[in-house]
């Protein structure tokens, strides 16, 4: 029988296990199918430790069974809504969103210790400790040796974000040109999904962190899919380093509707084979995104 579910549980691992859980739904996933942590981290775009606190959450749920290092599909039929904190405003998400604007702003030293920032955001220690395991979970943060959290480096300027753009352009589309480039099984129709979700429906006030990382994993995703391990490896780094300014999202449902359109663009040219203009469609993207103003201040040292 499933345990009851832990209110404390993370909301990255609820929303991982959400998208696990509709993706083996999706695909008509059968029980006793054999599952692989790493191959679900690669898919989702993430690391494995947030991925074993999903499969954590799904064990209790008996979605799934571990033995050992085996890890079985047990019940892929669960009811979604078990998993909770569906279209609830999600306090952590408020707070890295604030984290993300004071940072960019320059008001957020790049050490800070979870006593400051409950004294800062007059927030309880329960939503801050939850949004900094989280951040760390995703290499935004990482903890001091002795006392505290150090943010990862991040755009320091306009001419870094510039740069930034100007390797992208150089590196992504040649990915999808790569000799070795094929898609994983399933995962163009979870972009797919994800990214029409954001267009149908009405953008939300913590919705930027959500949206970010469903665009982190999929251009990390296409850079894996080259079957280069250093092109994911840069684009992967690359995602860190403009984590925080998306997170502070300025610019609106919009231009959500933009990129979530010119991802499907991309998605469409792939489906059809067309690998050339799926290549050139993630020059148009980025040189476009390039081309927005960023007001980001530089950090203090």
């Amino acid at each position: 029988m499933a345990k009851p579910l832990d209110s404390d549980t993370p909301a990255l691992h609820r929303s991982l296990a959400r998208d696990m859980l509709l993706r083996w739904q999706s695909q008509g996933a059968a029980p006793g199918a054999r599952l692989s942590r790493l191959a679900l981290a690669k898919e989702l775009g993430v690391s494995r430790t947030p991925v074993a606190g999903a499969m954590t959450l799904l064990e209790s749920l008996g979605v799934v069974e571990s033995d050992g290092r085996t890890l079985l599909l047990r019940n892929p039929g669960l009811d979604p809504a078990r998993l909770g904190g569906e279209g609830a405003p999600d306090a952590t998400d408020a707070l890295i969103m604030r984290l993300a604007r004071d940072r960019r702003l320059g008001e957020l030293e790049e050490e800070v210790s979870e006593r400051q920032l409950q004294t800062r955001y007059a927030l309880g220690r329960a939503v801050v400790s939850d949004a900094m395991r989280r951040l760390a979970e995703l290499g935004a943060v990482t903890r001091n040796r002795g006392h505290g959290w150090r943010f990862a480096p991040g755009y320091a300027s306009p001419e870094d974000r510039a740069a930034s753009y100007r390797f992208r352009l150089l590196l992504e589309p040649a990915a999808i040109m790569e000799a070795g480039f094929v898609l994983p099984p399933g995962w163009a129709k979870d972009m797919r999904d994800r990214h029409e979700a954001f267009l149908s429906r009405d953008w939300g006030g913590t919705d930027p962190v959500a949206f970010f990382e469903t665009n982190a994993a999929f251009h990390l995703g296409l850079a894996e899919a080259s079957g280069n391990r250093f092109i994911a490896q840069a684009i992967e780094q690359q995602n860190q380093l403009r984590r925080f300014s998306n997170y502070d999202w300025q610019r609106g449902q919009e231009r959500v509707r933009v990129s979530a359109s010119e991802h499907l663009g991309i998605l469409d040219a792939l489906a059809a084979g067309d690998r050339a203009e799926a290549a050139e469609r993630m020059h148009r993207h980025l040189a476009g995104t390039a081309a927005l103003s960023w007001n980001g201040r530089r950090l203090p040292t």
